[in-house]
C-alpha cells in the first residue's frame, strides 16, 4: 500500500513540474491574447480621449521584490497614442530609490519615478513600494509583439530589477487599443 501511495505521489510531482516547466515556455496562446484583450480598460480621459489600462502582470523575482505592472496608453481626441508601463515594485529592507531603465541594453528615453512610500515594519524588515513610469512608442510595441521585451529598471543602491512583457499581453493589449479582434 505504502509504494503505491509512494509511486502515486511520485508520479504527481513529476507531472506537476512538466507542467510548470510548459508554463515556462514562451509559445503564444490564443486564449491568452483573449484575456488581455479582454481586460483592458477603455475610460475617457480628461483631454476628451481615451485611455487604455492594460491589466496588472503580477510577478516576483529571485530579490523578493513584488512586481506589478501593465501598459497604457493615452489617445488624445485626435487620435494621437502615447504609451506607458506603469511599475509598481514593493519590497522589504531599505530604500532603493529606482532613478533609470533600459529597453534590452538601451536606455529608456522617459524614466519617471511616480511615487514612493514605506509601510509598516515588521520581522523582515520595513515594506517599501515604489512607482515608475517608462515612456514607450507604438513602433517599440510593434516591432516587439511576436518576442515580448524585457525592462530593466536600476536603482541608485545597485538593485537591478527586470520586467518581462510576454508577447501575447502586447498582441492583446494592441488588438484592445487599435479596436481589432
Amino acid at each position: 500500500m505504502h509504494r503505491i501511495i509512494y509511486r502515486l505521489v511520485l508520479l504527481l510531482a513529476i507531472s506537476a513540474s512538466l507542467v510548470a516547466c510548459n508554463h515556462n515556455d514562451r509559445k503564444i496562446s490564443g486564449w491568452e491574447i483573449n484575456d488581455v484583450y479582454h481586460s483592458t480598460i477603455i475610460t475617457p480621459n480628461s483631454n476628451g480621449g481615451k485611455t487604455y489600462q492594460g491589466h496588472p502582470i503580477n510577478t516576483m523575482d529571485e530579490a523578493n521584490t513584488y512586481e506589478m505592472f501593465s501598459l497604457k496608453a493615452d489617445q488624445s481626441t485626435q487620435g494621437a497614442k502615447t504609451y506607458e508601463l506603469l511599475a509598481q515594485l514593493t519590497y522589504f529592507s531599505q530604500w532603493r530609490y529606482y532613478d533609470s531603465a533600459s529597453q534590452e541594453g538601451a536606455p529608456a528615453t522617459t524614466f519617471k519615478a511616480v511615487g514612493r512610500e514605506a509601510g509598516a515594519c515588521g520581522d523582515r524588515g520595513c515594506i517599501f513600494r515604489e512607482v515608475v513610469s517608462i515612456q514607450l512608442s507604438e513602433t517599440v510595441l510593434k516591432d516587439r509583439i511576436k518576442k515580448g521585451f524585457i525592462i530593466t529598471l536600476s536603482s541608485k543602491t545597485g538593485m537591478k530589477t527586470e520586467l518581462f512583457v510576454p508577447p501575447q499581453y502586447i498582441q492583446g493589449y494592441m488588438q484592445a487599443v487599435n479596436g481589432v479582434n
